[in-house]
């Protein structure tokens, strides 16, 4: 069989691939661009030590729906100048989100969990699942999504190479570059997913109230399980009315009423 009358692989999917990419790219960036007077208005109030002041104007911002990692960044900056260490941390947080690679907000974070009072050992880690959350987590979701469409669109175009060259070179480049160029965009994209599931599909939460009963069941009279303290971030598995079910880095779980926690 002569192999340059094949027909390209993956083409007849990748329409599809693209157009759900880049949907879910216009997703991932679809924020409202923070406006720049209010947002400037909040950094002034900061520099001049007004940080209830600042805290006020970011908040606000938030509400009106606008989000970005320097907002969360600075959000949090100014509960920390406040010692609203658990505010702080939910800020920094969801800053990281959306900015996992910056080592300002990493470090931010890190010095505000150093003021909580659980330290929490987590489960030991495989090294192989250890590697493939670095992986991962070396680019934002929006980050993969853009290598991934552009990998889409080089596949495009090595496609036209192989289609429309009347050369042999010209026809094995375009079908291999394409292939390469397939398989590439199809992992980068995936990898996307992945990363945006992990962040957005993730409940996690951080503690607010000072100290919180966890409970062997979401009601006020079932059993104290354990005892954690504002700051101490914790992952969402379930909820019942005003309850949730909760899980901590050690493995410990139990519920807790709402009112005691934040959504990151």
């Amino acid at each position: 069989m002569n192999i340059y009358t094949i027909t390209f692989p993956c083409m007849a999917s990748l329409k599809r691939v693209i157009i759900l990419f880049i949907l879910v790219h216009f997703a991932i960036n679809g924020n409202a661009t923070v406006p720049s007077q209010q947002f400037e208005a909040g950094n002034k109030e900061y520099r001049f030590g007004n940080y209830e002041k600042a805290i006020g104007i970011y908040e606000k911002l938030v509400k009106d729906g606008f989000r970005s990692s320097t907002l969360y960044f600075n959000l949090g900056n100014s509960y920390y100048k406040e010692s609203n260490y658990a505010k702080s941390i939910i800020n920094y947080e969801r800053a990281l989100k959306l900015n996992p690679q910056d080592e300002d907000i990493q470090f931010n974070l890190r010095l505000a969990n150093m003021n909580t009072v659980d330290k929490i050992e987590p489960l030991p880690r495989l090294f192989y699942e250890q590697w493939w959350d670095s992986f991962i987590s070396m680019f934002s979701s929006d980050t993969w999504s853009k290598l991934g469409i552009a990998g889409c669109w080089l596949t495009l175009l090595f496609a036209g190479i192989y289609l429309f060259s009347q050369t042999v070179f010209l026809k094995k480049t375009g079908f291999f570059g394409g292939l390469i160029c397939c398989i590439a965009a199809t992992t980068l994209l995936l990898v996307g997913r992945i990363q945006y599931q992990r962040v957005y599909g993730h409940k996690a939460a951080v503690i607010i109230e000072t100290s919180a009963y966890i409970k062997s069941s979401p009601e006020e009279k079932s059993t104290n399980l354990f005892m954690l303290h504002a700051g101490t971030k914790i992952e969402v598995v379930d909820e019942l009315q005003d309850w949730k079910k909760i899980k901590i880095a050690n493995g410990n779980i139990g519920w807790i009423s709402n009112k005691d926690l934040e959504m990151i």
